[in-house]
């Protein structure tokens, strides 16, 4: 079986394609089709790990904006397709629980890609969480993980300071079908930033919760599952911020050419 890439021979992007021919790019399986290289353009609609995952934008949402689990950068295709076919919340984090080390190299190579000196501060302090999980302080790494993220992400969405409903309803946003990667990267602030009030008896979230961790800090929601998607988070989000960065300078360097 032979998988055609519809962007191949053209030399522009047509917004009003990139809908269809992502569907087509989603349709690659490296088992079936063999290994391909990532078409040229696939990065104006879709994040590189998801190429060959055979998921649905749908599927990635799901795991996302649901689960709270990272999808964009990391991890690899080969978990996505491992936690998208595992059954519920619980095992879906016993999936990265038992991908700890590879999931850390992950994060490892996509801060080695973070070369924009916007993102350099970002970028330190993401290797220093690295840097405590890889010592076993995983705590300690969720913990600056998710100080870290919050500063990113008033500078990439727009949200006033301290405006944690606004970054809810951004995570819990529908993407778009023809550029939806930078949706994906934020859904999981849709339960990241969930209402949790224990005074209020509010039970305690399954998944990761910054409120819990930065104002009232139980031990036991900083599992190990827990603390590896904030650093995975942290990660994914610091890569965003690159792209985010390389289109401003792009931007900047067009405009003063003309």
């Amino acid at each position: 079986m032979t998988f055609v890439d519809p962007s191949a021979g053209r030399h522009q992007v047509p917004l009003r394609e990139l809908e269809s021919w992502g569907l087509a790019w989603d349709s690659y399986d490296p088992a079936v089709h063999g290994e391909l290289p990532i078409p040229a353009f696939y990065p104006a609609a879709r994040v590189a790990n998801w190429w060959g995952c055979t998921l649905s934008l749908d599927d990635l949402l799901d795991l996302a904006q649901v689960h709270g689990i990272p999808v964009a950068w990391v991890p690899d295709r080969a978990l996505l397709r491992t936690l998208a076919a595992a059954g519920d919340h619980d095992d879906k984090v016993a999936v990265l629980v038992a991908a700890e080390s590879k999931i850390r190299v992950l994060c490892s190579d996509r801060l080695d890609e973070c070369t924009n000196e916007w993102v350099s501060g970002e970028v330190e302090a993401g290797r220093k969480a690295l840097a405590a999980w890889s010592d076993g302080h995983h705590e300690a790494a969720a913990c600056l993980a998710l100080a870290g993220l919050e500063q990113i992400l008033y500078r990439i969405t727009w949200a006033k300071p301290r405006s944690h409903a606004e970054l809810r309803r951004i995570g819990a946003e529908k993407p778009n079908g023809y550029l939806p990667a930078r949706q994906h990267a934020l859904a999981p602030l849709a339960t990241l930033y969930a209402k949790y009030y224990p005074e209020n008896g509010d039970p305690m979230p399954d998944n990761l919760s910054r409120h819990a961790v930065l104002h009232h800090l139980p031990l036991d929601h900083l599992s190990p599952g827990n603390c590896i998607i904030a650093v995975m988070l942290f990660v994914s989000i610091i890569r965003q911020y690159h792209e985010h960065a390389e289109e401003i300078r792009q931007d900047m360097i067009a405009q003063a050419a003309d």
